[in-house]
């Protein structure tokens, strides 16, 4: 589901398992640097640099399951976080899939 800005004076993102272009406020942000290690920020405050998921869908489960592969994590140059926010998503995947 690729398209332009909805709104100009809304910053957009793009999802980067779908590739959606969404408000900011609309994905949920992984904040980090590499070597350094990755969180998930729904907040989107944290310093570094924002990897960018859908809610919705199966993006976030289908991100995961990526980062658990060699090519994946080395894709962010994630190294073994990549694995440990694996999990993280896992989890919250799964809490946003019941609601």
């Amino acid at each position: 589901m690729k398209g332009k800005r909805i709104s100009p004076a809304e910053p957009q993102r793009t999802c980067v398992q779908c590739g959606a272009v969404l408000p900011k406020g609309r994905l949920l942000r992984i904040a980090g640097r590499p070597g350094a290690g990755w969180v998930p920020d729904p907040r989107g405050t944290l310093p570094g640099r924002g990897i960018y998921l859908c809610h919705g869908g199966d993006c976030i489960a289908k991100f995961s399951a990526r980062l658990k592969t060699s090519k994946g994590g080395a894709r962010w140059k994630m190294g073994a976080a990549g694995t440990e926010l694996a999990e993280r998503l896992a989890g919250i995947g799964s809490s946003t899939a019941n609601t």
